[in-house]
This record gives structure tokens, C-alpha cells and sequence, in this order.
């Protein structure tokens, strides 16, 4: 029976750019957003999934009430894998479509993909096997689309490709489908992606094993069991011991295979719904095949309980089938046909000629696109090299008008050496910049040892010898050591934000999160939020980073005349997105462009870390600096966890 070796894992791996919500609700409504979606998705990795489901609904009905179009984007996509793994399909479909509405509002082709990759899923399980395909076909037209892909673009494409392998499966084209999975296999390896790969895998050995190739698909289940024992993958390893099971059984190694299926049922308690109606059919087909009946059919029941809730449409079409053979085994003859009838009525429809036609007929029309995009770029490369020798010959035939080369190739190096001169000074004016830089610190920790080891030294010394001094004024010599001490205090305030060391030895974040604490005060609430987990940045990088948000919130202090300012840090994959605002009086930004010094040394120094910043700023509404800086221009990041269907 292929029920279980057709059991596929559907996880998700979305990533969002957490930007600025249109109509531009305040920063920290919008973080609450993503904390609630960070707490619900840490909830549905625990296991709770009633508390994971509270924080969803109140992160969406946050995201509405904003207009936050991101992060109703965010939550709709979470959201939907959360119910996908419920097996609640139809309710998981209308988050896919609410996401596909959101990116379409946001032009967001990329998301846009996404969004039709998940519906493809949940039209999928409900049998709707065409509409699956029309909108996995949508997501790969997107892909196809992008001409320089980055190794996000190549995960996506390998998701896709093993989505479509999955469909085919379901349709008993087996070549196509092994086709897919290699191909989707074959990404995850360039990628270096281990989890990938073995999602990658379960497609293969599926494929291997329905053509009865036993021992290659063994192979893979148990390079499937390694990958998910090495990276503590519960689902992963869940995966490789029910579809090793059913190989065991199909080579009639039946104990073999009740004991592969019973450690499977030691890990079903730890992984999400729907899993263990595979291992109860599974045992079921187990002791069909060695003529126990009676077995078979007290698993076959139990499974049967759980399979209209659990399983997939296409995953019935065995268990009926199945389930009709045992029944007519134990004499059971009005059961085993309504068996039969069910299965043949649902076989009937998912796997028609007219819906294998309209499947195949999607997979060559893009399988001829691709071939007319390759065609295209090799007519491309034709016709530039027939232009090149278009251009020599010509130049040879102007060659006789020596003057005239002559001035056009005195004027080419002209304009060779004018831009080399360009480009030197650029070259220059960073390396300056960088030494200012460098020499603004040396200088700050220099004012910052001599404030703390010397003025704070002397005051604190004058406070001891004031209190020593008995027999004079007490009242007079509480108020100087109270002013002293502010002093001292004072003083090692400054100190402590001109010394780079805080940076240097407790890191970025913990050293913002830090200075806001310092600052906070009454007259303005500073409040600092750490969204997901920030990249690595060599500490240069780290330092300027936390010098342009102590100037900018230092000028809020000054001149903003605020109470209320935020400092938001948001990490995502090896982007660094930082935040700065406040609701104070604002300034017009096309005046102050042409007279601010720390616009110039704000964009000056963007431009040294190879990043980029916005600034909005208006008379009476504040001002808002968002600030973006990608880890890969500073330091080397790693790759890798896909799945054998994959949400985005």
C-alpha cells in the first residue's frame, strides 16, 4: 500500500521584511504585531496550540486595525501554515488568499508567489488536484521570472519544484515526479542545505518506491532517518521511519517493519496532528500482508477514525482501497463494498483523464517557457556577437580617418582618467572619513578614561573630605556632597556614552538597549524593542551603528522637544533594519539638507558601511530616520531547512 508512502511534510519557511505599515501607525503598535506573531509561532513549536492560535487571531486583529499591511501580510502567512498542520484546510485556504490579496496590494511578486505556492497546498489536500496546479504553476511563472537568482530565490524555486513532484505523485506520474524531487534535491545540495535535502529526499525515495526500486529507496530512508537523528528534527525523522515501514513491508521483512512502525508511534506524540492515521493504517496494511485479519482490521478501524479528519483526499484513495481487501477478508461484504465504492468514486475524480490532461498540459507549458527563455538568451548572446563584428568591421573601414580616432580615443582617455580621478577621490574621502572616525573614538575613550579617573576621582575625594570635617554646618555638608555626588554621577554618565568598550565587550544590542535605559528619563519615555535575532557585524561596523543612534536620539533630547521616542532594532537573515522615532516637533528636511551638519555625517558614514537611510521629518509630526544595512558587505554569513511540501 503506497498510503504511507506517499506521507508528506508540510512546514513553512517564511521570511518578511518587517517595513513601515501604509498610513504609518505608531512604531510600537506595529512591534506589538510581530511580538505577538514571534510568541504565537514559539507556542505552536511547544505544542500549545491553543495559546498559539490566541496570539494569531489578536496579532491579525492588530495588523487590521493599524491598516499594517506588512504585518497582516506576516500574520497570513503563519497563520495559514499553523492551520494547514491542524487539518484545517479550508479555514488555512482563506489565509492564503488573504495573503495573496495583501502582496498584490503591496506589488510584492516575490510574497505574491508565496501566497500561490500555499493555496496550491491546501486545494491539494482537499482533492482539488487542477486548481492545485494552475496555482503552483502561477508561483513558478514568478520564479521564472527573475533573471540574477540569490540563493532565497533558488530555496524558493527547490519548495516549488518538490511541491510539483508531490503533485505529480499524486497523479501516479511517476517519472515526471521523480523528475521534480532531483531536480528540487539537486537545489537544496547547492544550497548546502541539509534539512532541505532530506525533505528533497522523501520525494525521491516515494518515487523509487512506487516503481518498486526497494533498495535505492531504502538507501534514502535511512540517509532521510540520519539527517533528521543529526539536526534533532522530530518530524523529519518521523517522516523517514514511517516511509521506511512501508519499504520493509513491500520487501516482506514484516517484523522488521512493526518495529520500524513502533518507534514511529514513540515520536507521534512529539510531532504535530495527523501523523499517527499513517502508522495505524500502515500496521494495518502490515498484518494484511501476512494474512492476519483480524489485526488488520482492528488498526484499519482505528485509522478510518482518524482519516476524515486527518488525512488529505488523495491519501483516502489507499486507505479505502486497502481497507476493502481486509473487509471482504473478514466476510464484512456490505462494508468492503461501501469501501470499494468510496474509493473507486474518489479515485474517479481526483485522478481523471481530463485532470491529468490539465495537469501535464500546465507542467509542458512552463517546461516551454523556460526552453523559449533559454532560446531567448542564446539569440541574445547571437546577436550581440554579430553586433560586435558589425562594430570591428566598421572600425576598420574608419581606420583610414586616423585624425578622427585619433580625438575620439584621446577623449575616451580623457574621460578614463577623469573617472579613475572620481573614483580615487571616493576612495580617499572614505579612507578620511574612516581615520575621523577612528580618531573621534581614540579622542572620546581618551575625554572618557581622563572624566572617570580624573574629575570623578578628585569630586569623589572632595565629597569623603567634606563628610570628614566634623563640627561644622550638617545641613551645608549633605547639600555640596549631594551636589558632588550628582556631579560624579553626571560624569560617569558621559563617560560611559563616549567610551566605545560597552560596544566592544557586551555587543550591539545589549549596549543600545543600554544606553536607552541611561537616557530614559521623565521628560521622555525612551523605549528600545530587539525584533528577531540581529546578524553578526564586525565590531567597526557595530560601533558606528550605535554612534548614529546615540546622535540621533541625542538630538531628539536637545532640540525635539518629545515625550515619547522609540529605538527598534530588527534582524532578519543577514539584514540589520533599525528604527529611530519620536513624536516630537519635527523641521522641515529640504531646509535643513542644505545646512546640517548630521544629515552629512549620517549619510557619510551610510555610505562608508554600504547601507542605506530614510528620514521623515515635518513641521509638528515628528521625525522618523529608518536606517538598513546588509551583513554580507562586513561578514560572511552560512546557508541553510526546507521540507517535502514547503510553505513560504
Amino acid at each position: 500500500m503506497m498510503l504511507t508512502m506517499r506521507y508528506l511534510l508540510f512546514l513553512c519557511l517564511a521570511l518578511f521584511i518587517v517595513d513601515n505599515a501604509k498610513g504609518q501607525p505608531a512604531t510600537n503598535d506595529t512591534a506589538r504585531v510581530h511580538q505577538l506573531i514571534e510568541s504565537a509561532r514559539e507556542k505552536q513549536q511547544q505544542g500549545l496550540a491553543e495559546a498559539a492560535e490566541r496570539d494569531f487571531r489578536q496579532a491579525g486583529e492588530l495588523a487590521e486595525q493599524l491598516n499594517f499591511d506588512r504585518g497582516l501580510q506576516l500574520y497570513a502567512g503563519y497563520y495559514c501554515v499553523f492551520l494547514y498542520q491542524q487539518v484545517r484546510y479550508e479555514e488555512a485556504l482563506h489565509m492564503g488568499q488573504l495573503q495573496l490579496e495583501v502582496s498584490e496590494r503591496l506589488d510584492d511578486k516575490p510574497r505574491m508567489g508565496y501566497a500561490y505556492n500555499n493555496i496550491s497546498l491546501q486545494y491539494q489536500a482537499q482533492g482539488k488536484l487542477r486548481q492545485a496546479a494552475e496555482f503552483l504553476m502561477k508561483a513558478l511563472e514568478i520564479s521564472s521570472e527573475i533573471e540574477s537568482l540569490t540563493p532565497r530565490d533558488r530555496s524558493d524555486r527547490r519548495k516549488y519544484y518538490n511541491n510539483l513532484s508531490s503533485l505529480l505523485l499524486d497523479m501516479d506520474d511517476l517519472e515526471k515526479g521523480k523528475e521534480y524531487a532531483l531536480q528540487a534535491l539537486e537545489i537544496a545540495e547547492e544550497l548546502q542545505d541539509t534539512l532541505a535535502m532530506g525533505r528533497s529526499l522523501v520525494n525521491v525515495l516515494v518515487a523509487e518506491a512506487m516503481a518498486d526500486d526497494l533498495n535505492a529507496a531504502e538507501l534514502h530512508g535511512l540517509q532521510l532517518l540520519a539527517i533528521g537523528q543529526s539536526l534533532n528534527d522530530i518530524q523529519t525523522e518521523l517522516t523517514a521511519y514511517i516511509n521506511l515501514s512501508d519499504i520493509y513491508r513491500r520487501q516482506k521483512r514484516y517484523p522488521l517493519a512493526l518495529e520500524t512502525y513502533q518507534k514511529a508511534l514513540g515520536l507521534v506524540q512529539k510531532a504535530p496532528p495527523g501523523n499517527e492515521v499513517y502508522i495505524l493504517s500502515g500496521i494495518s496494511s502490515v498484518y494484511k500482508d501476512m494474512a492476519a485479519y483480524g489485526q488488520a482490521n482492528a488498526y484499519f478501524d482505528r485509522a478510518l477514525a482518524l482519516a476524515e479528519m486527518e488525512l488529505t483526499k488523495p491519501k483516502l484513495i489507499e486507505l479505502y482501497l486497502s481497507g476493502a481487501e481486509i473487509k471482504e477478508r473478514m466476510r464484512a461484504y456490505q462494508e468492503a463494498l461501501l469501501l470499494r465504492k468510496q474509493y473507486e468514486q474518489l479515485n474517479d475524480s481526483l485522478r481523471n483523464q481530463e485532470t491529468h490532461n490539465t495537469i501535464q498540459e500546465l507542467e509542458v507549458k512552463y517546461q516551454t517557457s523556460e526552453k523559449e527563455k533559454a532560446l531567448a538568451e542564446r539569440d541574445l548572446k547571437i546577436s550581440e556577437q554579430r553586433s560586435e563584428l558589425e562594430r570591428m568591421n566598421k572600425w576598420i573601414v574608419v581606420a583610414v580617418a586616423l585624425l578622427v580616432l585619433l580625438t575620439i580615443l584621446l577623449l575616451s582617455g580623457r574621460l578614463i582618467n577623469q573617472q579613475k580621478r572620481k573614483t580615487a577621490a571616493s576612495e580617499q574621502a572614505n579612507r578620511l572619513l574612516e581615520a575621523q572616525l577612528r580618531g573621534e573614538e581614540t579622542e572620546r575613550a581618551r575625554t572618557a578614561r581622563e572624566l572617570h579617573d580624573g574629575v570623578a576621582s578628585i569630586l569623589s575625594a572632595a565629597k569623603l573630605r567634606i563628610h570628614a570635617r566634623n563640627g561644622e554646618d550638617a545641613a551645608a555638608q549633605a547639600l555640596v556632597g549631594e551636589l558632588i555626588e550628582t556631579a560624579v554621577q553626571e560624569i560617569r554618565n558621559i563617560s560611559h556614552n563616549l567610551a566605545p568598550e560597552i560596544v566592544l565587550n557586551e555587543g550591539f544590542a545589549q549596549a543600545v538597549q543600554e544606553f536607552c535605559r541611561r537616557v530614559n528619563h521623565p521628560g521622555l519615555q525612551l523605549e528600545c524593542y530587539v525584533v528577531g535575532e540581529l546578524p553578526k557585524l564586525d565590531k567597526n561596523t557595530e560601533l558606528i551603528l550605535y554612534r548614529i543612534i546615540q546622535e540621533a536620539v541625542t538630538n531628539t533630547m536637545k532640540h525635539a522637544e518629545a515625550t515619547e521616542s522609540i529605538v527598534q532594532l530588527v534582524g532578519e537573515g543577514t539584514r540589520l533594519s533599525i528604527t529611530i522615532e519620536d513624536n516630537g516637533k519635527g523641521f522641515d528636511l529640504q531646509q535643513l539638507k542644505h545646512t546640517g551638519i548630521g544629515l552629512h555625517n549620517l549619510s557619510s558614514r551610510m555610505q562608508l558601511l554600504r547601507g542605506s537611510h530614510e528620514i521623515h521629518s515635518a513641521p509638528r509630526k515628528g521625525t522618523s530616520i529608518y536606517i538598513e544595512i546588509d551583513a554580507l558587505h562586513t561578514t560572511s554569513q552560512p546557508v541553510g531547512k526546507l521540507e517535502t511540501q514547503d510553505f513560504v
